[in-house]
């Protein structure tokens, strides 16, 4: 599974020219796919859950809202160590390999003291009010104590993807999704008189012995003989210099998207005390928006691995060709999406519908106004994620939290608040003004992308 080593230069990820379109899909696709068997594993619980009891699904809704949140800063962190394999990778220092993501795995063990004890005693402070709550406290307890799990998997997977290794990646991914799908039929529903039937516990122990697996199988070909004497996974020892350095460029990147979340949390809340109208128009929107998210995340890490190894290598010239292949690889979904967002978007629309639900012309009227927008920033929040991932290649993540954590509460939630919550605006304006806010802040991205100043960040 090692990239080639060319004599007289630089570890070559893919057999196509270097910062081309066609590697940049080829390492992004792969990640496509993982992205989309983590959404997958989801569905798939409430799917299952949704045939055992409505209260165990809005159960495992409610809490996977607050697990998830729970686990992105620890993910977001450990994950980069990518771009530390990937420099190493492309400056040829293949013995270095192990060495962060050693630094990541033992920050992720270390969250032990994080998940653990929030997942035993937080649950009755989070979940007191809804009908259902103690469901909400049993899903919430398990995911959480297999939390570290989640983060161990996300520190491993940057070995692969630093060099490129994607495909392996993905198919560990659909491994463990297959045992998420055996174990959820067995706990949730039964296998009597083996196995009782154990619901909503069974749905999150089905998922964490899933994530588990996950974490084993990469660990174990991660710790392989080749592995040890060629790549230094091996060297386990705590490394306080790369350590600190891991987290002074991993955090601002955590902390950015943490809060950036937030706002997107208060901002759909903010929606469902408008009305059924408001929470129709806003909710379907957002489930369109979600269906396509793991493109621009697939892209992104993409992005991140290559030019990783571009700096590795000294070629951060190549790094503007590897922007201008994302950009005409983002235009071409873009106008694909297109056909389906503004041409005839009614038969998306429906599939987050009830069969027998009918909608009033005006509302109709407003879902259409809105998926053009949503089309719209979907392109936008694309070039973000493009630039995103480029930056945090060079290690400008303090910049990344300055624009990502302070943009969407200034540029986003600040005038939604004002024109639809206290103003009255249509529903759709939401998504006009979360539209001009991709706008905004890519243009902040490039102008900062065309200034260079990523260059003045060094990465030991």
């Amino acid at each position: 599974m090692s990239s080639p080593l060319t004599p007289d230069g630089p570890n070559k990820l893919t057999s196509h020219p270097p910062g081309s379109m066609r590697e940049l899909w080829k390492i992004s696709f792969p990640l496509m796919l993982s992205l989309m068997s983590v959404s997958l594993m989801l569905f798939l619980d409430r799917l299952f859950l949704s045939r055992y009891s409505l209260d165990a699904l809005n159960a495992s809704a409610n809490g996977g809202v607050l697990v998830q949140f729970m686990q992105f800063w620890c993910i977001s962190t450990v994950s980069i160590a990518e771009v530390f394999v990937g420099r190493y990778n492309g400056a040829r220092k293949i013995e270095k390999l192990g060495q962060p993501v050693w630094q990541m795995i033992w920050l992720s063990l270390a969250s032990v003291f994080w998940f653990v004890p929030l997942g035993l005693w937080a649950g009755p402070y989070f979940f007191h009010e809804d009908a259902h709550y103690l469901l909400e406290i049993d899903y919430f307890k398990y995911l959480m104590c297999f939390g570290p799990m989640a983060a161990l998997s996300g520190a491993l997977s940057a070995f692969y993807i630093g060099q490129g290794q994607v495909k392996f990646v993905t198919c560990v991914m659909g491994i463990s999704n297959l045992i998420n799908i055996g174990l959820d039929m067995v706990f949730i529903f039964g296998w009597e008189p083996i196995v009782p039937s154990m619901g909503i516990k069974g749905a999150a122990l089905a998922t964490g012995i899933a994530q588990t697996s996950q974490a084993l199988i990469l660990g174990c070909n991660f710790l392989n003989a080749r592995n040890r004497k060629e790549k230094g996974t091996g060297r386990w020892h705590f490394n306080k210099r790369l350590f600190r350095k891991s987290l002074s460029i991993g955090l601002p990147n955590a902390v950015a998207h943490t809060l950036e979340l937030m706002a997107w949390v208060i901002i759909f809340h903010l929606m469902t005390k408008l009305g059924s109208d408001y929470i129709t128009v806003v909710t379907v929107a957002q489930s369109i928006f979600f269906l396509f998210t793991f493109m621009t995340e697939g892209v992104s890490k993409g992005a991140t691995a290559i030019a990783a190894n571009f700096f590795g290598s000294q070629q951060q010239d190549l790094v503007w060709k590897l922007l201008k292949s994302g950009l005409k690889l983002y235009l071409f979904v873009f106008l694909f999406l297109g056909l389906i967002l503004v041409w005839n978007p009614d038969p998306l629309i429906r599939l987050f519908l009830a069969h027998d639900m009918v909608l009033s012309p005006a509302t109709q009227s407003t879902l259409h106004a809105a998926c053009f927008w949503v089309w719209l920033f979907f392109l936008f929040d694309g070039i973000n994620w493009l630039l995103i991932g480029l930056l945090t290649a060079a290690g400008d993540t303090r910049f990344i939290m300055k624009v990502g954590g302070a943009g969407p509460w200034l540029v986003a939630l600040l005038p939604i608040y004002l024109f639809v919550f206290k103003w009255g605006a249509p529903a759709n304006i939401t998504w006009m003004l979360i539209a001009f806010y991709g706008m905004a802040s890519s243009a902040i991205y490039l102008w900062r992308f065309k200034s260079e100043k990523w260059k003045e960040v060094a990465l030991a």
